[in-house]
């Protein structure tokens, strides 16, 4: 019965047109992610190549993020401050496990080749088309903070990055939005290897 009674409250609340009026959003997202130069050959990768290379460089993605509302009717749109954190791989496959080789080894492990991002960026949001509907936008420059796994062969593995991004939006209800885009990370290289990266992906975001 209580069960019922949240789902009641919960649609109710959904309903109202208010609810949405601010323009932030929570936002899951999911896609296909491409790394800028392959990570195969290096030491806790693949071994150096020593049983085949965990060279891929094409896999998939998916994040989570809140845009905060920050200047509404600036212009033709809002201005939002975006948080999202995005996790991104993009090889796995069996090779000499690194550890092994070092303790005169040969064990053979699957090893994946991945990334956390933690973005922050200010959002430009569009007011739209089709009475508001369907809105564009852009990220015209963010930060991110990268985590890249494993370790290079200096065994570091955090770096910075420049993000960009655009992408597009269609509010199904007033509180439910489905859009795809496309964003850039550019990496400061502060680990020695450039793991700047592009990702596609689709999103469902839920308004307030």
């Amino acid at each position: 019965m209580w069960l019922r009674r949240s789902c009641v409250v919960l649609i109710m609340l959904l309903s109202q047109t208010a609810f949405a009026s601010f323009g932030g959003q929570v936002f899951y997202r999911g896609g296909f992610s491409s790394l800028k130069e392959s990570r195969g050959g290096q030491v806790f990768t693949d071994t150096g190549g020593a049983n085949g290379l965990n060279d891929k460089k094409n896999g998939w993605n998916i994040g989570a993020g809140l845009d905060l509302p920050m200047f509404t009717e600036m212009g033709p749109g809002d201005l939002l401050g975006e948080v999202m954190v995005e996790y991104v791989r993009y090889s796995k496959q069996e090779v000499r496990v690194a550890t092994s080789a070092l303790l005169s080894g040969s064990d053979n492990s699957r090893v994946t080749v991945s990334a956390l991002n933690v973005l922050i960026a200010p959002k430009y949001k569009f007011s739209g088309f089709l009475d508001g509907k369907l809105r564009p936008w852009i990220i015209p420059v963010g930060l991110s903070f990268l985590v890249n796994s494993p370790p290079t062969n200096n065994t570091t593995y955090l770096d910075i990055g420049y993000h960009v991004g655009a992408g597009i939006e269609y509010a199904i209800i007033e509180n439910l939005s489905l859009g795809l885009d496309y964003r850039a990370t550019l990496s400061f290289h502060e680990n020695d290897i450039d793991t700047s990266y592009s990702t596609f992906s689709f999103y469902a975001g839920i308004n307030f």
